[in-house]
Formats: structure tokens, C-alpha cells, sequence
């Protein structure tokens, strides 16, 4: 009787230990001070709600830009950020531009994205270097791939509504990213976008008559845009892992000596 008890115990404590192993899987991850619901079925989504970019209308111009992150799976920044900033710089290179239909068509290649975590909260929209201060919360890196309807390949595909360096609304973008460092790096690199890709980029801009200029450059576009991806799934802490596997190696050590002392009366 007091055998099966222990194997009893012993089993009730490897299920209670793998369930608050899980349940301690299913909180919200953070990372650097960002926090956000991974099973939230948004996952993973990151819209930067204000962003500033410069004009480009040439093969070889540089595409530079800078904003801030609004939400992540559809939480504002006092849920997803609290007490700091997830800010972000870009940068792409014109490779082609195409003129030849109704709406000028431009291809960038190649580009980066990097994203800023500051606990101080300077950010500010009219000072472009604020948005790239704090810790490298996430790097990216264009990633190379055919887009339906552009000749050209590259990184960021645009279609332009208007003159391609003075955009009005409706002016769009499309590119893919692979992810190459920083603290959130091993949550988002999952290569489970189109053709292997971490992350799909969709925006929207136009030209803003409020531009904002600083240290001779100036930033007269703004818009919209959005990044889509996938939370890698999560592994259980040493500890945790630890705990389950001391509650089953107690049900084995347990059944193994009821086993023994069984074939020591037989």
C-alpha cells in the first residue's frame, strides 16, 4: 500500500511539475524590457504608426528613415514598452527605377533595419538621432527575392503614385527581412515567411509638407508600415526543465523498486 502511494505521489508530481513547466512557457515574453503576448493570434505583428524617410529619385540614391514602434500584437506602447522606447532606423538603396507604366515602380537593394530599446523614453520625432538610442533590441537585413509584377529583383519593391520622389497617398512598399542580431533575435528568427524570410514589410507613404530636417538632411515623407512575422516557440528554463525531470526520475526510481522487491517475493 505504501508503494503505491509513493508511485502515486511521485506521478502527481511529475504532472504538476510538467503543467506549471508549461503554464510558466504561455507568459509573456521579454525581452530588453519589451513585452508582448506571443500567443496572442496577431503573433507576430509590429506597426510603426509614424515613420520619416527622405526623398529619393535616382538609381544610387539612399533611402535613410527613422520612427517609432506604435504596437505589437495590438498593444500600445504603455502595455508592450513601459517606461521606454522601441525606436527604429532604416536605410535602402535605390537599384532601379521603372517608369515605363501607369505608376513609376521602385526596387531598393539592399537594406537594414534596426531597432532601438531605450529605457530613457528621448525619443522625438523631430530629432532623427534620438531614434537610435538604447540597446540593439533587433537587427535586420533585406532579404533578396522575385516580387510579382516588378522586372527588376531586389529588397523593397514601391509603387509610386505621383513623381517618384515627391509620393502622394496611396504610394505603397513591399519587402522581405532576415534577422541578424540583437536581444530579440532568437524570438523572431524563424525563417517562416515567404521563400524562407523572417519578416514581410507592407507600408504606405506620402509627401508631408511638415517635413522635419536635422544635420543636413532632410526627411519629407511619412506614412505607415507594418512587420510580420512568427514568435519562435519557446524552451523550457534550465530550471524548469530540472524540476520535470526530477519528478520523473522519481516515478522511475519508484517503479523500478516496486519492481525489484516484487521479484524478490516471487
Amino acid at each position: 500500500m505504501l508503494m503505491k502511494k509513493s508511485l502515486g505521489v511521485a506521478l502527481a508530481c511529475a504532472l504538476a511539475l510538467g503543467a506549471w513547466s508549461g503554464t510558466t512557457l504561455a507568459d509573456p515574453v521579454n525581452v530588453g524590457g519589451v513585452v508582448y503576448d506571443a500567443d496572442s493570434p496577431l503573433d507576430l505583428t509590429i506597426q510603426a504608426l509614424n515613420f520619416r524617410e527622405t526623398s529619393v529619385d535616382s538609381v544610387g540614391d539612399v533611402l535613410m528613415g527613422y520612427g517609432q514602434i506604435g504596437s505589437i500584437n495590438g498593444a500600445d506602447p504603455s502595455e508592450f514598452c513601459p517606461g521606454c522606447d522601441l525606436t527604429f532606423t532604416f536605410q535602402y538603396t535605390v537599384s532601379s527605377i521603372d517608369n515605363s507604366g501607369e505608376n513609376p515602380q521602385v526596387v531598393f537593394d539592399p537594406g537594414m533595419i534596426n531597432f532601438y530599446v531605450d529605457d530613457t523614453q528621448s525619443f522625438d520625432v523631430t530629432d532623427p538621432s534620438t531614434a537610435g538610442m538604447g540597446d540593439l533590441w533587433l537587427s535586420l537585413a533585406g532579404h533578396t527575392a522575385p516580387y510579382t509584377g516588378f522586372t527588376s529583383t531586389g529588397q523593397l519593391y514601391s509603387t509610386i503614385l505621383g513623381p517618384v520622389g515627391n509620393p502622394e497617398s496611396g504610394s505603397s512598399g513591399f519587402g522581405l527581412l532576415d534577422v541578424t542580431g540583437g536581444l530579440a533575435a532568437p524570438w523572431i528568427d524563424t525563417n517562416a515567411q515567404i521563400d524562407g524570410a523572417d519578416l514581410e514589410l507592407d507600408s504606405s507613404f506620402q509627401y508631408n509638407p511638415s517635413g522635419i530636417c536635422a544635420n543636413d538632411i532632410c526627411y519629407p515623407i511619412s506614412g505607415t508600415g507594418q512587420l510580420i512575422g512568427q514568435t519562435a516557440v519557446a524552451v523550457p528554463e534550465p530550471g524548469e526543465a530540472g524540476l520535470l525531470g526530477l519528478g520523473l526520475a522519481l516515478l522511475g526510481f519508484f517503479a523500478w523498486r516496486h519492481r525489484k522487491e516484487a521479484e524478490g517475493r516471487s
